[in-house]
């Protein structure tokens, strides 16, 4: 299948769903599907080094296709103009790419079905209104995803929205422990309570 995974802001911020964009796009590979990115925009990098920058930040084996709706590096922008971006462009860019199902982080409008809502977080300080609107997004999902069991249950109590848990994805292999019982595994404090790194002597009265 060709799956896209959508971020609806930015591509290039370092955080938490980014990873899950990156993480769940090298898994869905790897299971034999044709992930791609599509984000609102970009910001901090040379669009024509975007995927490689991607993998090298989030440790992938093979770079990822991005698509942005925006050709220049992020500005400052409102919601609204974001999601009428969405519905308009995004909504063209999924039929012109063939796509056959999107994963959106967050929620945005847009024409295309099926679709897979993920929340990874919500604004326990929205207005009705935001709220209002933000049900309404969500009636015309396929499917809605938490990332853990406290935010279904938020989910369900501020938004009125039943989903399914899928846990955020890790992937171990970068990650090196320090090996024990050598220096280099023990802190200071161990080292000394060890013998190997003599006390501090105590300086004046």
């Amino acid at each position: 299948m060709r799956i896209a995974l959508i971020r609806r802001w930015c591509i290039t911020h370092l955080d938490g769903v980014n990873k899950f964009v990156a993480l769940l796009a090298e898994g869905l590979s790897k299971l034999g599907h044709e992930p791609l990115i599509l984000s609102w925009c970009y910001g901090g990098v040379k669009r024509e080094r975007l995927e490689e920058w991607f993998k090298e930040m989030h440790g992938l084996d093979n770079a990822i296709p991005i698509y942005t709706l925006k050709s220049k590096p992020c500005e400052e922008g409102s919601w609204i103009k974001m999601a009428w971006d969405w519905l308009t462009k995004g909504s063209k860019a999924l039929r012109e790419e063939e796509v056959d199902v999107a994963i959106v982080n967050g929620v945005v409008p847009l024409r295309f079905r099926p679709k897979i809502a993920v929340n990874h977080g919500i604004a326990l300080e929205s207005n009705k209104l935001y709220v209002l609107a933000v049900r309404r997004l969500y009636k015309g999902y396929d499917k809605v995803v938490c990332v853990s069991g406290k935010l279904k249950d938020e989910v369900k109590h501020f938004l009125g929205v039943d989903c399914d848990v899928i846990p955020l994805p890790m992937k171990l292999e970068p990650f090196k422990p320090a090996e024990l019982g050598g220096e280099r595994g023990l802190s200071r404090a161990h080292r000394h309570q060890a013998g190997q790194e003599p006390s501090n002597q105590r300086r004046g009265p």
